[in-house]
Order: C-alpha cells, then structure tokens, then sequence
C-alpha cells in the first residue's frame, strides 16, 4: 500500500482552535509526505496564508470570532488564498455544513477524522491506493478508549497517538474549567462550540463513550432556554474526562512512557 504521495512536497496549512483536532490531522497530513503549519484562529492563518503560497488550506467550521466559512470569504478577500485550495474540516455532516453557506459559496468539505485517502486524491487524482482494512483489535487497553479505531485513525502510529494522549489530561481540565464557566454564565453559544469541538476530538482519539456525551451536550444546547438537561449531562462528562485521564496517566506510569 503506498503511503506517501508520488508527487513533490506540498505545503498544508491546518486552522483549527481545538488543539488535539490540529494534532491528530496534522500527523495524517505529514505521514503523507506533506509539509504542514497549523494556527488555532483566524489572525495566526491569515499571517500564514499571506507568507505562504499553500497547495491546500483546512478550515475548521465551528471557530470562536471567525467560523471557517468567513475566514473562507476573508482570505479570498484579501488575496491570502484562491477558492479551489481551500477546504472545511468538520465533524457534522456534510449537508448540514451546506445549509449554513452563504448564498454563493461552493467550498468543498473534508470530514473529521480526516480520511487521507480523500488527500490524496485531491493531490493526485490518478493516484489510488489498496483499500485500508477495518481496523482490528488491539491488545492494547486503556479504559474510555477504543484503541483499534483511535489508531487506525492515527495510520497505525503508537507513538504519535500517545503523543497526544499524554496532552490529554491538561486538554480535558481546560475543557472543564471553560465549560463551567460559560455554563454559569449562560453562554449557550460558548457552551455549544466546546461541546462540538470535544465532539471532533473525542472521535478522533477513539474516547467513544465521550463522544456519545459531546454530541449530547451539545444537542442539548440547541435552542436551549433553560440549561438543565445540559448541566447533567456536563456533570457525567466531567466524570468521564477525569476517569480518562486517571487511565492515561496510569497507563503512561505503568509502561514508564
């Protein structure tokens, strides 16, 4: 199965504000081959942008100040990026994504985890590769998460996958405390990004009963005038990250990672 693109080296640039979303695609875009720089927000990708001629830009949908459809319109704007380089990466569904453009925008969608055979494809279209087999289990356990779909999300790398898991701890005490926050302070839209980006990590690192929990949470901050249902469901969320981290920081203890 070839692993690398055929043709030279091409440059990515990733936005993303969640740290482990720009993590996990990031390794998937430079076991490709290809040269990558990340930013978190709109400000950091148009420095870039205008600083580098990229073969392909990936932008986040769900982002505070600037959601990636106008940060879309605004590199276009400012000659930072042509139309045909860039891409969404999201985790909702394709026509969900659809009914939020703008009259007129026709960007094209790549879906969270990123699928590298969809890279490559845009790449070098005449390329193909084997098929990639269902991912099988892995004798490896670590309670919350499904090791075979986190790795295979990870091409197979362990080392890349727990390098991120090792971040996981501090990235779920963040999460923690701004949720909190914004919960107290009845910012349903603050609440309902957080839950989305969780949503997209969570999927990406195979902790799937989290997952489940990020889509409830942030289902239940849809159009939400009380916040009830999500206050409970926050508290089981909170359970589940502080169990994931306890495994995390046992298993890295017990194999002196």
């Amino acid at each position: 199965m070839e692993s690398k693109l055929r043709s030279p080296q091409k440059s990515v640039l990733v936005v993303d504000d969640d740290e482990i979303c720009r993590c996990v695609t990031s390794e998937v875009l430079e076991n490709l081959g290809l040269k990558v720089d990340l930013a978190e927000n709109a400000d950091q990708a148009t420095s870039l942008a205008k600083a580098n001629s990229y073969d392909l830009i990936l932008l986040d949908f769900h982002m505070p100040v600037m959601n990636g459809i106008d940060l879309a319109r605004h590199l276009q704007d400012n000659g930072a990026a042509t139309k045909d380089k860039i891409f969404l990466l999201t985790g909702e569904e394709p026509e969900i994504i659809l009914k939020k453009m703008h009259a007129g925008s026709s960007l094209r969608i790549f879906h969270k985890p990123l699928e590298r055979t969809e890279v490559m494809a845009f790449f070098s279209p005449q390329e193909s590769e084997d098929p990639i087999g269902a991912a099988t289990d892995h004798p490896l356990k670590i309670r919350g998460f499904d090791m075979s779909h986190a790795l295979s999300n990870f091409l197979g790398n362990e080392s890349a996958f727990f390098n991120i898991l090792r971040e996981f701890p501090a990235y779920g005490a963040k999460f923690i405390s701004e949720y909190s926050t914004h919960l107290k302070n009845r910012n349903i839209k603050e609440c309902m990004r957080l839950a989305h980006s969780l949503k997209g990590s969570s999927l990406m690192i195979g902790a799937t009963e989290m997952n489940m929990l990020a889509k409830a949470l942030e289902s239940a901050c849809h159009g939400a005038s009380d916040m009830l249902r999500a206050e409970e469901i926050f508290e089981k969320m909170e359970a589940k990250i502080l169990e994931a981290s306890e495994s995390i920081k046992k298993h890295l203890q017990d194999h002196n990672a």
